[in-house]
């Protein structure tokens, strides 16, 4: 993966040292606002209020901003707002402090003294920074963020933090100095003379130990360094040379912007990776294949489009040749720290071919019984071709005290999916069913759960992958034994008595309905945890209600489900799995 993102920094334009270095603010934040520093008298300066402006991005080296520590202030006096009060108390307020005590050996004894005084201002103002802010009315979102930034004024002319020589020449002097953070952290310093870089294989002048690409590697824990625990040896585990770590951030900075995507509500990164290097071959499928897929992502915001547009990335990278793989990176990014949720590591398109065409065969099979017709729902219409949201659903994220708990199970279905590995039945049962009986409970509509359900099942069977008991296949030559035999989870007398019996049940539902408005034989059904006991019980209290109505009209159902109760072996069952072939069969009953 590390080899993937530096073989991409390679192929980059290199721009201009501080151009690179000086971070993209991003297209989210919309709002700056303007600290005015008046230093025309180093030894009076004063704060003169704030100034607004919508953000562009062609001010990007005026904004100057470069990202620094999550609890601390960052490299240049410019920075995002997470939470007003937070960004003022732990990134303003400290910022010229910081930057003194980070760059003294580069600051001559003026500048210093002026730092000192701007740092004494802000300080005695920082009430009237943050009311002076809010006064300007602005409010801000997640979609429509904010900047804070400075502006010196000397002599009625203003300048940004980025036209400023004493912010501008610390790093500009120092090209190394200013990638600090890949040899030096609060603690201690790692780098070493003379040593072999681990990306280029070289030996380089000097290699930095810090060097942490989307948090591959990382020194925050003793635990995690080889060699005695010691961070300043740091080097010796993950060696990489000036030149590699530069590369490494210019391949970073391409992915940020060119190659993030969304897959049922993650965001993963898609790093292509050559079985060959070749920088004319990685360069079309950069500029060419990926970024017309970036178009597309991009251009399709409905959320009736979202599901498409996912399936049409991998239907389209299942297209190109089986000289590279991809690897995609998923990743949670909340208050500048960055989260691995999961790296599924060079998947082939063949591979990606074979999930696609395995999704298209079980979508396009020829049924006799039509049980994924799209459902319509007044203008619109619930469409049932496999879409791994269907996954999703049944593995949802939850909300608690206003924090979003992700549902990591999805995530390691999917890698199971894309690599190769089995899923067990149960497991998706006891989810399914767990889901289902909720909705069930609360009187909503089941019938679009449950057979997106059917048709993950379905699709996991076609790509071989679902592990699950099974039976063996007889045909009793009764007038159901045809569905069953289109639909060959059915596989045991188990199984059918318990879907032929959902389906008699949800007819006398039905029943009920036309005759009384309501459906209390509902209660009878235990909550849908069907068990043997259960299962045995409900036949003869249906039949009993349907000759109650007058309206028993289902006598060779009624025998079918007898014939295959008497040859059950309910035993080997579990509850999930009994109660989802009853449920099923009650959502299938308009079809028999």
């Amino acid at each position: 993966m590390i080899e993937a993102i530096y073989e991409i920094g390679k192929i980059q334009e290199k721009k201009d040292f501080l151009e690179e270095f000086i971070d993209d603010i991003g297209d989210n934040y919309k709002h700056v606002f303007k600290i005015v520093i008046d230093i025309s008298d180093i030894n009076k300066v004063k704060y003169l209020g704030i100034e607004y402006e919508e953000y562009d991005n062609s001010k990007k080296m005026k904004y100057f901003y470069k990202k620094g520590s999550s609890n601390g202030p960052d490299k240049t006096p410019t920075s995002k707002i997470t939470q007003l009060d937070k960004t003022i108390n732990t990134k303003i307020k400290p910022v010229f402090k910081k930057f003194l005590q980070s760059n003294c050996n580069n600051i001559s004894a003026k500048d210093m003294l002026l730092l000192k005084n701007i740092q004494y201002v802000v300080d005695e103002n920082l009430n009237s920074i943050k009311n002076d802010i809010l006064n300007t009315g602005i409010s801000l979102s997640n979609k429509e963020g904010g900047v804070i930034t400075f502006v010196f004024q000397k002599n009625g002319e203003q300048k940004y933090v980025g036209e400023m020589d004493l912010f501008v020449n610390v790093f500009k002097q120092n090209e190394n100095e200013a990638y600090s953070s890949f040899f030096r952290n609060s603690k201690t310093e790692s780098k070493a003379k003379d040593k072999y870089c681990y990306i280029c294989r070289k030996k380089a002048t000097e290699v930095w130990g810090f060097v942490n690409t989307y948090n591959f590697y990382t020194a925050d824990k003793e635990s995690y360094i080889a060699g005695g625990f010691k961070q300043r040896l740091m080097w010796k585990n993950y060696p990489v040379c000036p030149d590699c770590a530069k590369t490494l951030e210019r391949g970073k900075k391409y992915l940020d912007k060119n190659l993030v995507y969304k897959f049922c509500g993650f965001n993963y990164y898609l790093i292509p990776q050559l079985i060959f290097n070749n920088e004319d071959t990685l360069k079309n499928i950069l500029f060419n294949k990926l970024k017309r897929y970036t178009d597309f992502s991009l251009s399709e915001k409905k959320s009736t489009l979202i599901e498409k547009t996912e399936e049409r990335i991998l239907r389209e990278l299942s297209e190109i040749g089986n000289y590279v793989n991809f690897n995609f990176l998923f990743f949670e990014k909340t208050k500048n720290v960055f989260k691995i949720l999961l790296n599924m590591r060079e998947i082939a398109p063949t591979r990606l071919k074979y999930l696609i065409d395995s999704k298209d065969r079980v979508d396009l099979f020829k049924r006799n019984f039509p049980i994924f017709s799209p459902i319509k729902i007044k203008k619109d219409e619930i469409n049932l071709n496999f879409s791994f949201n269907f996954i999703r659903e049944f593995f949802p994220d939850k909300k608690k005290n206003n924090k979003i708990i992700r549902n990591y199970y999805f995530l390691s279905i999917l890698n199971d999916i894309f690599i190769g590995n089995k899923i067990q039945f149960e497991f998706l049962l006891s989810h399914f069913m767990q889901k289902i009986r909720s909705e069930f409970l609360n009187e909503h509509w089941i019938e679009p759960l449950v057979l997106k359900s059917y048709k993950i099942i379905l699709y996991l069977e076609e790509i071989k992958l679902l592990e699950r008991r099974k039976g063996t296949m007889q045909n009793y030559e009764n007038d159901f034994e045809k569905f069953f035999s289109e639909n060959p989870i059915f596989d045991d007398d188990v199984k059918k008595a318990l879907f032929l019996e959902g389906v008699l049940v949800q007819k006398l539902l039905n029943i009920q309905y036309q005759e009384r408005s309501s459906t209390p034989f509902r209660s009878r059904l235990n909550g849908l945890k069907i068990d043997e006991k259960v299962a045995k019980r409900l036949l003869p209290e249906i039949i009993n209600k349907l000759e109650e109505y007058g309206k028993n009209y289902y006598r060779s159902l009624e025998e079918a489900i007898a014939e295959y109760l008497i040859k059950s072996d309910f035993k080997k069952y579990s509850v999930d799995e009994m109660s989802y072939y009853f449920t099923l069969g009650m959502i299938l009953e308009k079809h028999f």
